[in-house]
């Protein structure tokens, strides 16, 4: 699990058929102190994160697929909370 910081939604033309039900969005992650960490990933949003939200995200490829209802889907990294302002956790 990380932190990140919603940077924006993905459009796609063609796109894998698992992901027809789904938004996915572009997540940078950070760092305690909300510096940038690593390379932005796209990931699968069941919560409805909105752009510059802080999120908590997870790579438990597993849970991806299943909330995807396709074993065989490529997706990995999807949100599991949004922190509020005050830093709360909300799942």
């Amino acid at each position: 699990m990380r932190l990140a910081r919603i940077r924006g939604y993905v459009t796609s033309t063609v796109k894998h058929p698992s992901f027809e039900r789904c938004r996915l969005l572009i997540a940078q992650p950070v760092d305690d102190k909300d510096v940038p960490d690593g390379s932005p990933q796209i990931v699968l949003d069941p919560l409805g994160a909105a752009i510059h939200e802080k999120v908590l995200l997870c790579s438990d490829g597993s849970w991806a697929r299943d909330y995807l209802g396709d074993p065989r889907s490529p997706a990995r990294w999807w949100i599991m909370g949004i922190v509020d302002p005050k830093g709360h956790l909300a799942l």
